[in-house]
């Protein structure tokens, strides 16, 4: 019988699926942005607004993308959305890095032989390459959502980028900053190049460790001949190269002599314990003691080449922690080495090529030596200096040393000619602009001062093909011909013809008339990568004028202090004197649950556009949301298992509301004149997104998503929407009462859409085309955010939060009556109140039983039978009386013993 009644119920209907069916739907919305150029809509509705301008670091061109890449571009992607629709035109201008080693490599790897090759032939080979690579990444963009013009990027290979970073160049040579130099640097033989700091990371290494006496061969009135110098060093492969040993001056020091060896030996005073047990020496004793100073100007006989003999000289970087005190210098292998042997009138001895092997210049000393590998060599120069009786000790240790970033193989330092821009003149500038930035995390300033403090030079010039050229000239005595004039001409030219023309025209093409016909020779080298992705801020502004420099944000990993951060902070400030840009913000890498290191090798990488097709880019983007991202993020099955629960939670929320307001038509049904217990759930709405919109402009989405759940669970779920399902589905569809609720819903949904919309891109376009409501525009994304400004007094908050007590107080009291089987359901209850006297004031709120959610509420004097709870004693009684079989509440009477009264006037209303 009841069922007569079943289709008076005002069920909500929508078209918004309780399913997701992301990996289907995304594509489809990602199209229709595409299509109707929604982002460049928006970009337009947003003119005259102020600028705020993010500007993308370029991810490289070599690769599809990486968890990483997806969480770097999301964030990105979440600040754009927000800026956009807050107040900002906030335009997103997507980059690529696209030159250097990794793409040669690549080249190569197709069978091509870039050293026997055409210049020009080979890099147009490598710029075809890098541009494929450009489209994949930026299909793979699209695919998680990204909100930008992929017609409006930049790359660094455009002609105009090039120019932009070549009139960089010039800007410093003006400055006097720009200087070619045979100096120490980090040099890469599996990359046939040299490296910035920046392009070095460590890792373990298994190293040879030797202490190697040296003879004394002219002694002095202190040290006779005879007595043997005591070096250690963890490269044995240097000694061939060794050509001074430097002390401490000031340091003490003393002959000490061995029982089990006959010969006497020179060390630091203070590592006479360390240093004989670490080479195995017995009973030693002390002979002489004295400074540093009074070895100076000793010679001693080379460990591996007798004939050739050296002296000992003072090192101000001479300490008495490691090694014996006594160091053994290679000029040509290290920066303190080079200093030294310069200030003692020789010429570094570096006889190692690109490719790390020993070349033609050792011959005269060790023509066994000539076209080994270094590496190769430390056996055998450690069994020549044993059979010398050279060799006191070999031992070998685990040490942290650097490597190449990109080959993942272990540097040296060797001394060759490189470009430098030197930092000494222009450090102030560049730290003063450091100083005036903000940065988040807070500790990220001082560590990006301390790395700029601490770079005194940037080695520019890298031995490859693929790249922007350095502009020099060379005459017959190898000597660097360049002026201001040239620079200018050369420039000219290269815009004029493509950096192309470099490497194919002759030098004349590209010199003034005056310095033509002298059989000069163009440079070889191309500009470091880091200088060209740290143009990219000045390239941006040569191309858009009106986007001026500082930006307000860049966001990148933390690994990009040493790099992006720093060249172009470097870059801008020596160009136009401003910081490039005015926040700082960096987030850690992406781990499994585990903290690992995500990898090919252990199998645990995500793949995001392989996630995307399975769960959704929404899952992913909500992961990224629920992230600190100022540390280390983890990512696995159980955290991805908890989002989706919390995305299924949001859906199921947004689709109730959507179905209840089906019917809903904001332009007249729309309430002003709402009651308390409205008020009180707008109010929260407020609350709510006033910490959401503080949350995005601090960045903080993880704020956000946490809010959200809260908001989500306690204030919509467990709270308001609970209770108006009975007016929703029993009252009369035009009642004031459902009306008024509605009202509510509708902001409730809107200040879900304007939370959600930067993360859940696509699920939030669903909800929106699945909204009924008038003048709809073409998509979500073109919305500003609404305002929602509820707010009511302090007053009226503090009696509602104690209504909300009070609510919590007859929860626990049904939940014993419940367990006691004294009732089934809390509609079936009569809950009788007995209020305590500062609490009194609750008895005059309107249809607490509604908002309770239960039978009957009445407000009496307790008795013993009542249970104390915060604020009142409650005693729960099952209603005695028939259920309406159309609301089922529980009543004294029904109408024709079938419906309550409200039921029967709903019915006939009908």
């Amino acid at each position: 019988m009841a069922n007569k009644y079943k289709d008076t119920l005002l069920i909500g209907q929508t078209s918004f699926d309780m399913r997701a069916g992301l990996k289907d739907k995304e594509p489809v919305f990602e199209k229709f942005w595409e299509e109707n150029q929604i982002y460049q809509q928006k970009i337009a509705l947003n003119e005259g607004k102020p600028l705020f301008m993010l500007h993308d670091g370029p991810p490289y061109a070599n690769g599809d993308l990486h968890i990483g890449h997806a969480l770097n571009k999301t964030l990105k992607d979440m600040i754009i959305r927000w800026k956009n629709a807050n107040g900002y035109q906030a335009p997103f201008i997507m980059g690529w890095d696209t030159h250097g080693l990794p793409i040669e490599t690549a080249v190569t790897k197709t069978g091509v032989d870039r050293k026997t090759m055409d210049p020009v032939a080979f890099r147009k080979l490598c710029e075809k390459y890098a541009l494929q690579q450009v489209d994949k990444q930026a299909t793979q963009f699209k695919r998680l959502g990204m909100f930008t013009d992929y017609n409006t990027k930049y790359v660094t290979l455009d002609h105009d980028f090039e120019i932009s970073e070549l009139r960089l160049f010039q800007k410093m040579y003006q400055k006097g900053l720009i200087y070619k130099a045979l100096k120490p640097i980090y040099w890469s033989p599996s990359s046939e190049s040299a490296l910035a700091e920046s392009e070095i990371e460590y890792a373990d290494i298994k190293s040879p460790t030797i202490f190697v006496a040296c003879e004394i061969t002219t002694g002095n009135h202190q040290v006779e001949a005879g007595v043997n110098l005591v070096i250690w060093t963890t490269t044995p492969w240097t000694i061939p190269s060794n050509q001074l040993i430097a002390v401490g001056q000031g340091m003490d020091y003393v002959i000490v002599q061995p029982a089990n060896d006959p010969r006497q030996f020179i060390i630091a005073e203070s590592l006479v314990n360390s240093v004989s047990e670490a080479i195995g020496w017995e009973a030693v004793e002390v002979l002489k003691h004295f400074k540093g100073s009074e070895l100076l100007g000793l010679e001693y006989a080379h460990p591996l080449y007798p004939t050739k003999i050296s002296q000992v000289v003072h090192g101000d970087h001479v300490t008495a922690e490691a090694g014996t005190g006594l160091v053994h210098t290679a000029g040509g292998f290290g920066e303190d080495d080079y200093v030294i042997v310069k200030k003692h009138g020789l010429e570094p001895f570096a006889p190692i090529d690109n490719q790390g092997k020993f070349t033609e210049e050792i011959a005269q000393l060790d023509p066994s030596l000539v076209g080994k590998f270094y590496d190769d060599t430390n056996k055998e120069i450690g069994q020549r200096l044993a059979a010398s009786k050279n060799l006191l000790k070999l031992k070998f240790i685990s040490h942290s040393y650097p490597h190449d970033w990109r080959t993942k193989k272990p540097v040296i330092y060797r001394c060759t000619l490189q470009w430098f821009v030197g930092l000494k003149n222009a450090k102030a500038e560049i730290l003063r602009n450091v100083d005036q930035i903000t940065t988040n995390p807070k500790w990220a300033k001082q560590r990006l001062y301390q790395v700029l403090d601490d770079r005194t030079d940037w080695t520019i010039s890298r031995q490859r093909l693929w790249g922007v050229p350095i502009i020099g000239f060379y005459n017959n005595q190898d000597e660097l011909i360049l002026d201001n004039e040239i620079l200018e001409f050369a420039i000219n030219k290269i815009a004029e013809l493509g950096t192309n023309s470099w490497f194919e025209l002759p030098a004349d093409t590209f010199l003034p008339t005056q310095w033509q016909n002298q059989n000069l020779r163009k440079e070889k080298d191309i500009l470091d990568v880091w200088f060209d992705s740290g143009s990219s801020a000045i390239a941006l502004q040569d191309r858009f004028p009106e986007y001026k420099l500082p930006y307000d944000i860049y966001l990148e990993g933390n690994d990009q202090y040493r790099g992006w951060f720093n060249a172009s902070m470097i870059n801008a400030t020596v160009f136009g004197g401003v910081a490039p840009y005015k926040k700082l913000v960096s987030h850690g890498m992406t781990t499994d649950e585990k903290g690992n290191k995500m990898s090919k090798s252990l199998g645990n990488g995500i793949d995001p556009i392989d996630f995307a097709n399975d769960l959704g880019a929404d899952i992913l983007r909500l992961w990224v949301a629920s992230t600190d991202y100022t540390d280390d993020q983890k990512i696995g099955p159980e955290i991805i298992k908890q989002v989706s629960e919390t995305y299924r939670k949001f859906r199921n929320t947004m689709r109730f509301i959507l179905a209840n307001l089906a019917d809903f038509d904001s332009t007249k049904d729309y309430q002003t004149n709402l009651t308390e217990v409205d008020q009180f759930a707008l109010h929260n709405l407020t609350e709510f997104k006033t910490k959401v919109i503080e949350a995005y402009e601090n960045l903080q989405y993880n704020v956000v998503y946490n809010a959200t759940i809260n908001y989500v669970t306690k204030d919509l779920s467990a709270f308001y929407l609970d209770f108006i399902k009975d007016i929703l589905y029993v009252d009369a569809q035009d009642s004031l009462r459902r009306r008024q609720v509605q009202t509510v819903l509708f902001e409730q949904l809107w200040v879900l859409i304007d939370t959600l919309r930067p993360i859940l891109v696509h699920t939030i376009e669903e909800v929106y085309q699945a909204l009924p409501i008038a003048d709809k525009l073409a998509s979500v994304h073109l919305l500003d955010v609404r305002n929602q400004e509820f707010k009511q007094s302090s007053e009226f908050v503090e009696t509602w939060t104690k209504v909300m007590e009070l609510r919590d107080d007859v929860n626990k009291a049904l939940e014993i009556a419940r367990e006691s089987k004294v009732i089934n359901k809390a509609f079936e209850a009569t809950v009788e109140i007995g209020l305590k006297p500062q609490y009194a004031n609750l008895a005059k709120i309107d249809n607490l039983a509604q908002i309770f959610i239960v039978s009957q509420l009445k407000f009496v004097e307790p008795t013993k039978d009542f249970s104390e709870q915060n604020l009142a004693f409650v005693n729960v009684k099952l209603r005695n009386g028939a259920k309406c079989e159309r609301c089922w509440g529980i009543f004294d009477e029904l109408v024709n013993q079938e419906v309550c009264q409200r039921c029967y006037e709903v019915v006939n209303l009908k």
